[in-house]
């Protein structure tokens, strides 16, 4: 595979590098299913484990859940 760059004004594309990105696992705090792992940082999902409601947003976790 070659780049033709006659028809790209002379200029090669721009690839970019993969950026490393932690990713966490979350899990439900009702019967500790794994849901996902990711990073984000907010979400609502439905346990497909209990069928029950999880909010998380911003706040930090000894904020949402104290006595773990």
């Amino acid at each position: 595979m070659t780049i033709d760059l006659e028809n790209s004004g002379g200029v090669a594309p721009f690839i970019a590098d993969k950026i490393a990105v932690e990713l966490i696992d979350y899990f439900c705090p009702f019967c500790n299913f794994k849901l996902f792992k990711g990073d984000v940082s907010d979400f609502n999902i439905v346990c497909s484990q209990c069928n029950k409601l999880v909010k998380h947003n911003k706040l930090s976790h000894d904020t949402l859940y104290p006595e773990s």
